[in-house]
């Protein structure tokens, strides 16, 4: 709760920073643009993440490309009755996404994004806290990936606010030492409210956004088996949890439409599961705790174009 406070704190400072920037300092009485001012107005048409003049179902999307990487990336934490274990493991890979804005009448709009993540090889140490054992082991199979819609409506000046929803998948292989292997499927549905603020130059854009929810659902899966024939298998739902995600874009027009930029974003998301009964060969009742965390850093491209549609 305290990074989502920290979240909602700089939502705040977006609506104060909007509320003391004049409508008119970014655009012309007559809605067109007004060049003084570099960086905060803006002259001419931009191509970018700003204001992308293709907007119609043909024109390109804007696509991401950078490298992900956190010391604790992934910490998941089983809880039994008698017994607590731990497995924290730094992710670390590249990371591709895609974005497409589409505009609607009256201030309002969607953004539809998507994004997957191509890790590396990774390994971590599994700590059982009562009794004081850790095992090694290794992730040799990692998919992460997401998909999020967002409907997005002006408020005042170049400030929007954000509502929608993400579907965040994650699917892991882990190997241990002493021969044993698990997997975990996590399908988390999070809700999004949030706000953005645009701030166009001559030539660009910067664009940052903050999306955050107090309640997370979804879905886990688990089985764990060894090598002698003991197997258990769980499915448990997501009982509570928060997400947060700060994003920042810094787009400049190259040649014709073509735009070039950079962006860093940072995220983090937990959940904790209902307890449930295990199957198989025990039946012990069993919850789960995930914090997945994330920084990634690259470089964008976006080509504009008029489109009839």
């Amino acid at each position: 709760m305290k990074k989502l406070s920290a979240v909602l704190m700089g939502m705040v400072l977006l609506c104060f920073f909007a509320a003391n920037t004049p409508a008119q300092g970014f655009l012309g009485s007559d809605g067109t643009s007004n060049s003084a001012g570099f960086p905060f107005r803006l002259a001419g048409n931009v191509v970018g993440t700003g204001d992308i003049p293709g907007r119609g179902l043909v024109s390109a999307p804007t696509l991401y490309l950078g490298w992900l990487e956190h010391s604790k990336g992934n910490t998941w934490a089983l809880q039994r009755q008698d017994s607590t274990g731990t497995a924290p493991w730094p992710l670390k890979g590249f990371w591709l996404g895609a974005s497409k804005d589409f505009s609607l009448d009256n201030g309002f709009g969607l953004l539809v994004s998507g994004s997957v993540f191509f890790p590396q090889r990774s390994a971590g140490t599994w700590f059982r806290d009562s009794l004081g054992r850790s095992f090694d082991f290794e992730i040799p199979s990692y998919d992460w990936w997401s998909l999020d819609g967002l409907l997005k409506g002006r408020m005042f000046g170049d400030l929007e606010a954000l509502a929608g929803f993400r579907w965040d998948h994650t699917s892991t292989r882990v190997n241990y030492s002493d021969n044993t292997e698990d997997d975990y499927i996590l399908n988390a549905y999070v809700p999004l409210f949030g706000l953005q603020i645009r701030q166009p130059f001559s030539s660009g854009c910067v664009l940052v956004r903050f999306v955050g929810s107090p309640w997370v659902g979804g879905r886990l899966k688990y089985h764990y088996w060894d090598r002698l024939g003991f197997a258990e298998f769980g499915d448990f739902d997501v009982r509570r949890g928060t997400f947060m995600e700060f994003f920042m874009d810094y787009s400049v027009k190259t040649k014709g439409n073509l735009s070039l930029g950079g962006f860093a974003k940072w995220n983090a998301l937990h959940v904790k599961t209902a307890e449930a009964s295990l199957s198989g060969s025990t039946t012990d009742p069993v919850a789960w705790s995930v914090n997945i965390r994330s920084w990634t850093v690259g470089g964008t491209v976006s080509l504009g174009f008029s489109s009839p549609l």
